[in-house]
């Protein structure tokens, strides 16, 4: 077949221009086919699970796959799936996806099995269409589920939940609710401001505090205490010296009585008389005399040594005791001394409070 020159020159240039044109489309990005491949295979996955009827293995797949690709048609399997395992809120989640218009904009469209797997969803739970100002962040118990305008009601489990909007100005508002299996409802939910804090009061101008009151003078010391030890003290060494003097004077009677019976006996005896058995009972009496003596004497020297360490004593106590707090039994204070005087013997009674 024979071809003319100008005809082969405009099939050459036609070839030049489609292999142009083939080299200018952009390629698919091999990533996205890979991502398509995993989210096909992870949905064969769930429809073989799900013929098999291990249904916890048909969901985990069809998530898996609904997180990679978002499709219509693994949604309505995956809520299948959920429904055998009696997860009702994710099913009614996952179902009414169906209930949406598609993305071309072609109504949405539920086969018979998909609309009966979406009402028994329904009657397990509670459908709440929130409407609150757009933008307003939605927190159900906690956890946020999406900004207004919210665009499908929210399905909560039946019982009581706590409802929370956030604007970005700062207005909130909470309310808890109780809501029963297979209702629908809708709540408005209006945020507001918290209220300003009340500015504080100015605070009276307070009146200028009073001068200092001049220190109250101290009050003059107690001397009761020590005024009771130094007087009993020269109580206690007068009452000493008084016996002294007293036993001074009856070791002198007893002396000169000693002596009178001395005299008695060597004169009608002689020098030796107590030597005989005639003079025996007068020359007792006679050591009982001395004894007596003796015995008075030295009580009266130690009534002496007594009176001076006791009134010695109370010029001390006069001069350097400082004055202290009285004592609860000061006003029942007081020294006795008494002298005490027999025939064999001699001494001082002393009694009193201190």
């Amino acid at each position: 077949m024979k071809i003319h020159r100008p005809i082969a020159a405009l099939l050459l240039a036609a070839s030049l221009l489609a292999s142009a044109a083939a080299s200018a489309a952009p390629p698919t990005p091999p990533q996205e086919d890979a991502l398509s491949a995993t989210a096909r295979d992870l949905f064969a996955k769930g429809a073989e699970a799900w013929n098999q009827r291990r249904y916890d293995e048909c969901r985990a797949s069809l998530l898996a796959a609904w997180s990679i690709k978002p499709y219509r048609q693994i949604a309505g399997n995956l809520g299948a799936c959920e429904i055998k395992l009696g997860l009702y809120r994710d099913a009614a989640e996952h179902l009414s996806v169906l209930t949406r218009a598609a993305p071309d904009g072609k109504p949405a469209e539920l086969s018979p099995e998909h609309r009966r797997l979406f009402d028994e969803a329904l009657s397990k739970v509670a459908a709440v269409q929130i409407e609150v100002e757009p933008g307003a962040t939605v927190l159900i118990d906690g956890k946020a589920v999406g900004q207004a305008p919210l665009s499908a009601p929210v399905y909560l489990e039946p019982g009581e939940h706590a409802l929370e909007a956030r604007t970005g100005t700062g207005a909130v508002t909470q309310i808890s609710v109780r809501f029963e299996a297979g209702t629908q409802r809708k709540l408005l939910l209006h945020p507001q401001l918290p209220p300003a804090a009340e500015a504080p009061a100015a605070a009276a101008a307070a009146p200028p505090p009073p001068p200092p009151a001049a220190p109250a003078p101290p009050p003059p010391p107690d001397t009761r205490v020590r005024n009771g030890v130094v007087i009993g003290g020269l109580a206690f060494g007068g009452a000493a010296l008084a016996a002294g003097v007293v036993l001074a004077v009856v070791s002198n009677g007893k002396s000169g009585e000693a002596e009178d019976a001395l005299q008695s006996i060597v004169k009608d005896g002689g020098s030796n008389a107590c030597n005989g058995p005639a003079f025996k009972a007068r020359c007792d009496a006679l050591d009982d005399a001395y004894i007596a003596e003796g015995t008075t004497r030295n009580l009266a020297i130690a009534g002496f040594v007594t009176a001076g360490a006791a009134l010695g004593g109370a010029a001390l106590a006069y001069v350097l005791w400082p004055a202290g707090s009285p004592r609860a039994d000061a006003g029942r204070g007081g020294v006795r001394v008494v002298p005490a005087v027999t025939a064999r013997s001699a001494g001082l009674t002393v009694g009193g409070a201190f």
